[in-house]
């Protein structure tokens, strides 16, 4: 879960918006070159789901996906810590998933959380993107202190540290203990003289990829157990919920624009998604020449 900082982003987008109209420094949103791919070129994605059908046109989903090679690649790398979050933090007699299905979600999150309305709208700010986030992080670790959301996962340390307490927050604002831990995290929350030093320490853990990918699957595992005390019926789109909003009525998130927009948009991102967490096909023995 985590709770948008909207007038911060408000404000990072305005500079962002102000450097792409005084800079000359030519982009392109479809043109790329051959391989390798640089930042600023799509990573296709099929078609096929989220379907919104509308006069005179085929169904297909209501943004298209872009997906930051870099991104691509490092989602490759992260293929085995995904999964085995997912061993870790599933519970399928909660979720109804596989622990591959479960995996899936951790990735669509993911993809989805490195591409947001604001670059699918104005499409030569995402050339901006990798700035500002590394500017929150760096934000977070100053003397100053910060609780901006941190990349990948787009998680804030204060929501981070309270799936280290083992805290899970209920609609009324209580808080109830459950068995949900951190495997990796090196984090000690009384070892800290100041809660600026404990966001720095956090900020730094789920910088890092693998730990992200632990920590979003622990607080998607939280999101299986919010589900169960409020009786909600649970589907990728009730995770995807719960880490954007932190709600999981089904009422609650259809009445929540954020959170629709939010689903809409990951919908674009279970093909790719999928694809990533498929098994590989069987190696074909060698033939041998007699």
């Amino acid at each position: 879960m985590r709770y948008r900082l909207l007038s911060a982003r408000g404000w990072l987008a305005g500079i962002l918006l102000a450097l792409l109209l005084t800079t000359s420094v030519p982009w392109s949103a479809t043109a790329a070159p051959p391989p390798p791919l640089s930042d600023g070129a799509a990573l296709a994605v099929p078609r096929r789901l989220g379907a919104r059908p509308y006069a005179g046109s085929a169904p297909g989903p209501t943004i298209d996906a872009f997906v930051r090679p870099s991104l691509a690649r490092r989602m490759v790398q992260l293929r085995p810590s995904i999964l085995a979050a997912a061993r870790r933090h599933n519970r399928p007699a909660l979720s109804g998933m596989s622990t591959q299905e479960f995996a899936a979600v951790i990735a669509v999150i993911l993809y989805n959380e490195n591409f947001g309305w604001l670059e699918d709208d104005i499409a030569p700010l995402r050339v901006f993107t990798p700035l500002y986030q590394d500017l929150q992080r760096q934000v977070n670790q100053s003397p100053l202190g910060g609780n901006f959301s941190v990349w990948p996962a787009n998680l804030r340390p204060s929501v981070a540290i309270e799936i280290l307490r083992k805290e899970l927050p209920l609609p009324d604002g209580a808080l109830v203990g459950v068995p949900v831990t951190v495997a990796g995290s090196t984090i000690d929350l009384d070892a800290y003289g100041s809660q600026e030093e404990l966001y720095a320490a956090v900020t730094a853990e789920i910088s890092r990829d693998s730990m992200a990918v632990e920590y979003l699957a622990a607080n998607l595992e939280r999101g299986l157990l919010r589900a169960e005390r409020e009786g909600a019926p649970v589907s990728w789109r009730t995770l995807a919920a719960w880490h954007n909003q932190g709600i999981v009525d089904p009422v609650a998130i259809q009445a929540n624009p954020t959170t629709r927009d939010y689903v809409r948009r990951a919908s674009a991102y279970l093909p790719l998604a999928r694809a990533l967490l498929d098994p590989p096909p069987p190696q074909r023995p060698a033939l041998t020449a007699y």
